[in-house]
C-alpha cells in the first residue's frame, strides 16, 4: 500500500505553492530528489493535483528551476513569481503561462534587493496579490532589513501597477525577532481580520502567523502564534471559496545534511530533521476572537473509516473496561493498559479524553508492548498546559542519562479538568499526525519502533477514554 501522505516516487516534497481553480487544488512544490539526484532529471517546480487530499494526480515538472514563490491569474494569464540563487545572489523571477503547465520566463523582469531598505543577501519566496485599497499589486518577500543587529528578518513589501516594475517600500512586518528572513510569506483575509503567515528557522523553527485589522498594521501576535511544531514547515495556504487549507511538509530524518546526527545512535528517531518530506494538509479554523486553529481536513478524516476489532487488557493499575470506554483512578502512580491486537502500519486512533484536576499526564502509547518499556508517548500534561511527544529512548536508562532535552516535541494547549478533549492520531509508516479538537496539531516521525500495540495511560490522577476507536483506510 502506498504512503497516504503524499510524496512523489523516489523523491520528497519541499515547499508547496498552492493554487485553487475549478474544483481542484493545483499544488506546485519544490521537488527533492536527494540520493536519487542526477543532472539529467528535471529539478525545481513540479505540479500535483488533488480534489480531496487523499487522491493525487502527478502532473510532472514545470521546467522552472527555482525556489518558492506564488501563482496568480490576471486576465486569463497565469503569472508565476519565484526565486533563483546564482552565486552570491538571490533574485526574484517572473514567468507566464496559459495552462499552468508550459511556462515562459520573462528574463527582463528579474530583480534583486535594493541594498538601501533591504540587504542583498536575502531576497526570496515572493507572494503577490491585488491590493484593492491601493489599486495596485503588492509583493511580499522573505528578506533582511537594514539594521544595527543581525535580528533583521522581515517581510519585505513592494508595489506595482503592471506586475513588471516594482517599487521598494518599507517592510510590511519587521519586528526584529528573527536572525533569519521570514520565509514563505502568505497573506489572506477572513472576515474583519488580515493574517500574515511566515516560517522561520532561527530562534524557533516553525510556521508563524500574525493578525491585523488593517494591512497597515499593527500586526498582533496571538497567544499561540504557530499551527504545528518543529516537524511542520514552510506552510502556505489557499482557499476553495469555503474553507482555507494550510500546506506544509513533515520532514524526514535521513540525510544528516550538517553532520549533527548522534554518531553512536542505533536508530533514526534522534537524528536531525531534513529539508522536505511528506505533504501535510491542515484545515484552518477561525475562532470567535479571530485567532486561528487547525483541524484535520474532513476528507482525510473519513478516509480512515474502516473499524478495526480491538480488545483491551489492563497491565498496571485498576482499569474499568467496557465496550469503547476505559477509565482508571491512579492518584499516586502510573497506570497503563494495552490492546491485544497490534496496530496496522497505517491507521487512525481517536478518543475523547477527560481527566481530573490533579492528573499529571494522560494519553496514548503508540506501538507499545505489554511491558510498556518502549513506545511513542503522546501525552496531555494538564499541570503544564502542553501536549508532548516522546520516543522510546526517553523511557530508557541510557536516554535518561544522555538525551539533552525533556521531550522531543511539544505544543501549548489550555487543559481544563473534567472537560473532554477529542484526540485524533494518524499513523502512516514513520509519519505521525496528532490533532486535539479543532485547535492544534503536532507532526512527528516514528522510525525505531516499526510495530506494536495501542496503549492508554494515566499518571498520578484519573482519566477516562471514551469512544476509543482504531480505524483503517477504507
Amino acid at each position: 500500500m502506498r504512503e497516504f501522505f503524499y510524496r512523489p516516487e523516489n523523491a520528497w516534497v519541499g515547499d508547496v505553492i498552492p493554487y485553487y481553480e475549478d474544483g481542484e487544488f493545483k499544488l506546485f512544490y519544490l521537488h527533492g530528489w536527494r540520493e536519487n539526484y542526477r543532472d539529467d532529471l528535471d529539478h525545481g517546480w513540479y505540479l500535483v493535483g488533488t480534489k480531496d487530499f487523499v487522491n493525487y494526480q502527478a502532473e510532472g515538472a514545470c521546467k522552472i528551476e527555482g525556489g518558492t514563490g506564488h501563482i496568480l491569474k490576471v486576465d486569463g494569464i497565469y503569472h508565476m513569481f519565484y526565486c533563483i540563487f546564482p552565486p552570491g545572489k538571490q533574485l526574484v523571477c517572473h514567468a507566464i503561462s496559459s495552462d499552468l503547465k508550459t511556462w515562459e520566463p520573462i528574463p527582463e523582469d528579474t530583480f534583486a534587493g535594493d541594498g538601501r531598505i533591504y540587504e542583498l543577501s536575502d531576497w526570496r519566496d515572493p507572494f503577490v496579490f491585488w491590493n484593492e485599497e491601493e489599486g495596485q499589486y503588492w509583493m511580499l518577500l522573505a528578506a533582511m532589513a537594514k539594521g544595527p543587529t543581525n535580528r533583521k528578518g522581515c517581510t519585505a513589501l513592494l508595489s506595482s501597477k503592471d506586475l513588471k516594475t516594482w517599487e521598494y517600500r518599507e517592510p510590511l512586518y519587521a519586528p526584529n525577532l528573527h536572525v533569519g528572513a521570514h520565509e514563505c510569506p502568505d497573506l489572506f483575509r477572513i472576515g474583519d481580520w488580515w493574517y500574515l503567515i511566515y516560517s522561520s528557522y532561527t530562534g524557533r523553527f516553525a510556521t508563524f502567523y500574525r493578525m491585523s485589522r488593517s494591512l497597515k498594521g499593527p500586526w498582533l501576535t496571538p497567544r499561540e502564534d504557530t499551527f504545528d511544531g518543529r516537524a511542520f514547515y514552510a506552510a502556505k495556504s489557499v482557499s476553495d471559496g469555503r474553507k482555507r487549507y494550510l500546506f506544509g511538509w513533515n520532514p524526514t530524518k535521513n540525510d544528516d545534511l550538517f553532520g549533527w546526527n548522534p554518531p553512536k545512535s542505533r536508530g533514526k528517531d534522534y537524528n536531525t530533521w531534513d529539508w522536505g518530506g511528506n505533504l501535510i494538509v491542515h484545515e484552518l479554523v477561525q475562532r470567535p476572537d479571530g485567532t486561528l486553529g487547525v483541524k484535520v481536513p474532513d476528507t482525510v478524516d473519513v478516509a480512515f473509516s474502516q473499524p478495526l476489532p480491538v480488545h483491551y487488557q489492563g497491565i498496571t493499575g485498576d482499569w474499568l473496561i467496557s465496550d469503547r470506554t476505559l477509565s482508571c483512578v491512579s492518584p499516586y502512580g502510573f497506570a497503563g493498559c494495552t490492546s491485544r491486537e497490534e496496530l496496522p502500519d497505517s491507521c487512525k486512533i481517536s478518543a475523547s479524553v477527560s481527566f481530573s484536576g490533579q492528573t499529571q499526564g494522560v494519553g496514548f502509547m503508540l506501538r507499545t508492548e505489554d511491558r510498556l518499556d518502549e513506545a511513542y508517548y503522546v501525552t496531555l500534561e494538564p499541570q503544564r498546559n502542553r501536549l508532548t511527544f516522546r520516543g522510546k529512548i526517553m523511557q530508557s536508562e541510557e536516554g535518561g542519562k544522555t538525551f539533552p532535552y525533556e521531550v522531543e516535541l511539544e505544543r501549548p494547549i489550555e487543559l481544563i479538568p473534567d472537560r473532554p478533549y477529542e484526540i485524533k492520531v494518524f499513523m502512516d509508516g514513520s509519519i505521525c499526525e496528532i490533532y486535539v479538537d479543532a485547535n492544534i496539531a503536532m507532526s512527528a516521525r516514528m522510525y525505531d519502533i516499526p510495530r506494536g500495540k495501542l496503549g492508554l495511560f494515566v499518571s498520578q490522577g484519573y482519566a477516562e477514554f471514551s469512544d476509543v476507536r482504531i480505524e483503517g483506510r477504507g
